[in-house]
């Protein structure tokens, strides 16, 4: 009788440390990944509100560069900064993909 109870008592305890165990695992890995993709969905929202701000950058730019009371020489420093500020967006949508 001991030597069938043993290994079945022995077996039984295996498997249930082996259950709780992964059950652990997999209760630890669910909540991070819930902290991932919330910290995921702050960046994603913090990125939208940088595209509008240089969006909104980029048209004060152009607007600043157009208007005929700006002297020249500011003119091609608000060009060469929306060319930066174009070129900054581009760079960005290129590590997207």
């Amino acid at each position: 009788m001991i030597r069938l109870g043993l290994p079945a008592i022995v077996l039984l305890i295996g498997t249930a440390w082996f259950a709780w165990t992964s059950y652990r695992r997999a209760t630890n890995a669910e909540q991070a990944l819930a902290e991932l993709n919330a910290e995921h969905r702050g960046l994603m929202a913090e990125a939208r509100a940088l595209e509008r701000a240089v969006a909104a950058a980029e048209q004060g730019l152009r607007t600043l560069s157009s208007h005929p009371s700006v002297p020249r020489d500011v003119a091609v420093t608000a060009d060469l900064t929306l060319a930066d500020v174009r070129r900054l967006v581009e760079k960005r949508k290129e590590l997207d993909d």
